[in-house]
């Protein structure tokens, strides 16, 4: 590095006369022949330099990548970089999956010890500091968030950017995600018929949603070339990352086939969006649809509210029709959880139906659905009848739980004389 710069190549654009102590934004000013370098050194670090010896430090460090044919905005061991900076590194890495933006944004926003969380150097980020920022996130999305920093905490570990995760102590685990209660959220007997009636545009996605378990993303991303004899799902649409393929049930079929003409009567070309707009367009978010949609297919009228937001005038949904829909809690996404255990009531193996919803495992199916528990007299009956209890002319029972019996069997008198002697009370202890 030359040795006439008497800043250590860094400066300022400002005209303070104490421009080592102000606030405005560092630059790197350095030349080599005749290329000179002059970029915005807190960009470059993502993070205003505290003073002129942090300033000089990084300034360094980024002539030092330059002259070795690296990008200075590499990370390297000793960096100390910030949460943002790191984040955004472990989202870029190769090979690896992207942070959605709105959770990095998310995070870094989160204010905790008087600071944006972003802001804080890794190597500062204290167990505490997490337990503070987690004491202010709901817990499902809480979890999703400490997974995604005790993930980008480990690279940061393994790469040498800090010396230790604030998620561990030694090889003991110092945070530990909040125990989730599992949805068992199904539609009830009549409300999958309202919703449709509701729907207005959103029917044939919800029917889509019903038929195929496919998650709101998948079917909004679904375009016509996917559209074989079965849905084919590619990598790089699923969650897993790992494509898979969706039967077409016949009410399915029907609703693709209405689908693949535009208003003019035109078939579609291949790359149109399956759900999208009359010409095929990639539809946006469908929150305030789904919303009234829910609202109205429970008997209330959705009303909204106008405000400014960001400067900008906005309608939001008015509190008493917000109290309601909290009520109904009802999720897209529970739509899924109600094919896959439609399904499973039906008789489907739970291996396929793993495959069809795109689970690592069928133990992540078998809890992730909820039975209706229709078929249990049923296999109550088979049992009795594997057992000698009754035979298969002694009960009939329906799969609605109810039970005919024509003429019991003497171990079945016998239970059911039993059952009428014993004391409630006993029958509880």
């Amino acid at each position: 590095m030359p040795s006439q710069s008497k800043t250590d190549h860094v400066r300022k654009r400002c005209d303070c006369s104490k421009w080592k102590e102000c606030t405005h934004p560092w630059y790197v000013d350095y030349q080599e022949g005749r290329r000179r370098y002059r970029p915005n050194l807190d960009i470059l670090i993502g993070q205003h330099a505290a003073d002129f010896t942090e300033a000089k430090k990084q300034a360094r460090r980024a002539v030092d990548a330059w002259l070795n044919g690296r990008s200075a905005a590499d990370l390297l061991p000793g960096d100390y970089p910030t949460l943002t900076t790191v984040l955004k590194a472990y989202g870029d890495r190769p090979n690896g999956a992207p942070i959605n933006p709105y959770q990095r944004g998310r995070i870094v926003k989160t204010i905790v010890n008087g600071r944006a969380f972003g802001e804080w150097r890794v190597a500062d980020i204290t167990r505490e500091m997490v337990e503070s920022f987690r004491q202010q996130r709901p817990c499902v999305a809480g979890n999703r968030d400490l997974s995604t920093l005790r993930a980008a905490f480990n690279w940061a570990v393994l790469t040498g950017l800090v010396p230790a995760t604030p998620f561990k102590v030694g090889t003991v685990a110092a945070v530990k995600l909040a125990r989730e209660e599992g949805r068992t959220r199904r539609l009830q007997p009549g409300e999958d018929e309202r919703l449709l009636l509701a729907a207005n545009s959103l029917r044939d996605l919800l029917i889509a949603a019903l038929e195929t378990g496919c998650r709101l993303g998948e079917l909004l991303s679904l375009q016509w070339e996917q559209v074989r004899g079965d849905l084919f799902l590619p990598a790089g649409k699923t969650k897993a990352k790992k494509p898979r393929r969706v039967p077409i049930s016949t009410v399915l079929r029907a609703v693709l086939d209405g689908r693949r003409h535009d208003a003019a009567g035109d078939v579609l070309p291949s790359s149109a969006f399956v759900f999208g707009d009359e010409v095929g367009r990639r539809r946006g978010s469908i929150k305030t649809a789904w919303v009234s949609t829910v609202l109205r297919a429970n008997g209330h009228t959705p009303k909204y509210v106008k405000s400014v937001k960001k400067g900008k005038r906005v309608r939001t949904l008015a509190p008493e029709s917000r109290a309601h829909l909290r009520g109904i809690n009802l999720h897209f996404h529970d739509l899924r959880r109600e094919a896959g255990s439609r399904w499973m009531d039906a008789g489907v193996p739970l291996a396929t139906i793993q495959r069809w919803l795109g689970h690592h495992n069928i133990s992540q199916t078998s809890t992730y659905l909820a039975a209706s528990g229709g078929g249990d007299s049923d296999a109550m009956r088979a049992f009795e009848q594997a057992v000698g209890r009754v035979t298969r002319s002694d009960a009939s029972v329906g799969s609605d739980g109810r039970s005919i019996t024509r003429s019991g069997s003497e171990s079945t008198k016998k239970t059911q004389s039993n059952a009428v002697e014993c004391n409630p009370t006993e029958v509880v202890h």
